[in-house]
């Protein structure tokens, strides 16, 4: 009954806010609102695969592809709605943004919609913006979201020391329908000592389906700690992260995961990447984790279109089998 109290408490509040905010950007700005800093937007992965894993083929593939609308429609207010025509894992056409930002003040900004939610650095991260071509494992196999999305509203802010969001979500994930309570509630808190230097920490407290098949639930927690430098031509970044669900028959399972990415730009085109990770499916268990070493390259034509090399040497001791893998990719991005 608590939690309901404080979810209509949220609401009402959320509510307030649009309307002031609404109220106060017509005021302020004393014209009729445009649409003219509305601009299509999007970027094409295609991608070449050579994985030596056996039975596996060599592929080519559109991997994404993706376009929309973002802009201004007042001062204060923003939108962003993206189509996905192709989404992994078995690219068909999805909806992966669809929210509202409404620019209160540098330290609160409210978002509202469907959004990457706010948990580390690299789930929240446009895919386009990561120097690997794809995310980590551990960071695939910790994420509860489908497109690392939900739908709810976000508080955020930032200014040269601190950088903060927090979210309110259903908890099932990028267009998804929500069939119980309470929501989930997640949030990273970020902070920069020195310029370039930041350190974050993470929270997700929710609740999941253990079975689809029935309307029982139960807790899921993740803490998240990162550290990550955005210098030029050296940037760093590592994540650390531990989930723990419970389950069905009083019981819990304990994932762990972690990553180091480093980059370096020779030139303004040419970037050097090298990562390792190291992901544990049940840490109650031995021998069952997975560690990956990538090494690759990535050469910028404009912005962010450019044509990326990665080879991953895969150890999974639950797949023996498993080989190592080429990947080419060419990113447009427009």
């Amino acid at each position: 009954m608590e939690a309901k109290k404080t979810q209509y408490f949220v609401a009402l509040f959320v509510l307030m806010m649009v309307l002031f905010v609404t109220s106060y950007s017509q005021i302020a700005t004393a014209q009729t609102i445009t649409f003219s800093s509305l601009k299509f937007g999007g970027f094409l992965q295609q991608q070449f695969i050579m994985d030596e894993t056996p039975g596996a083929a060599e592929r080519f593939s559109i991997h994404r592809a993706r376009l929309g609308v973002t802009g201004s429609v007042t001062d204060n207010i923003r939108v962003n709605v993206i189509g996905g025509y192709v989404e992994p894992p078995d690219r068909t056409p999805r909806l992966v943004n669809a929210f509202i930002d409404f620019d209160i003040h540098p330290l609160f900004q409210l978002r509202t919609g469907q959004f990457l939610a706010p948990f580390g650095i690299e789930s929240p991260e446009v895919i386009i913006f990561n120097p690997a071509i794809e995310r980590t494992t551990a960071i695939l196999r910790l994420n509860p979201y489908a497109m690392f999305r939900d739908i709810g509203v976000q508080v955020g802010g930032k200014n040269s020391f601190l950088n903060y969001k927090i979210a309110l979500v259903n908890g099932k994930g990028a267009n998804q329908t929500e069939e119980f309570d309470p929501k989930d509630v997640l949030g990273r808190i970020g902070i920069t000592p020195v310029e370039h230097l930041e350190f974050g920490v993470s929270a997700h407290f929710g609740q999941y389906q253990p079975d689809m098949n029935s309307d029982h639930h139960e807790s899921r927690t993740r803490l998240g700690a990162d550290i990550s430098y955005t210098g030029d031509p050296v940037y760093f970044r590592a994540e650390y992260i531990v989930r723990e669900d419970d389950l069905a028959d009083s019981g819990s399972r304990e994932m762990n995961g972690w990553y180091l990415l480093g980059a370096y730009k020779f030139t303004e085109k040419i970037q050097a990447i090298a990562r390792f990770e190291s992901f544990d499916p049940e840490t109650s268990m031995d021998e069952n984790e997975y560690t990956g070493v990538l090494i690759g390259a990535n050469y910028y034509f404009v912005g962010n279109t450019r044509l990326s090399l990665n080879y991953e040497f895969r150890d999974d001791k639950l797949n023996a089998d498993l080989g190592n893998m080429l990947t080419v990719q060419m990113q447009v991005a427009l």
